[in-house]
């Protein structure tokens, strides 16, 4: 099996339209494959827990002033089982590329 992707590590996660939501998200970079709705992620906190949860949906997020093209990020959403207290600053996300058999 493919090791999982890295993703993005959390800066913060705040509740939005009643789901959780990570920041900064997905960046932006050609190297990544396409990721829907529905794509299964693998979080895993600074103290080495982890979840196993799904995208609930990607968030527009204003940050003010025009940003860096290489800083552009989309924020994701969890579902509403995820809670705050299990993806704190610093949680590590990676793409779930291939299921183990």
């Amino acid at each position: 099996p493919m090791p999982d992707i890295f993703l993005f590590t959390v800066v913060d996660a705040f509740a939005l339209s009643g789901k959780l939501t990570l920041v900064p998200g997905l960046p932006q970079n050609p190297d990544l494959p396409t990721i829907r709705v529905g794509a299964q992620i693998h979080l895993v906190a600074p103290d080495g827990t982890s979840v196993e949860s799904h995208i609930a949906g990607f968030e527009k997020i204003s940050y003010g002033r025009k940003l860096p093209r290489d800083k552009i990020s989309m924020p994701i959403s969890l579902p509403s089982s995820v809670l705050k207290t299990q993806v704190p600053a610093g949680t590590e996300v990676f793409l779930v590329v291939s299921k183990p058999k």
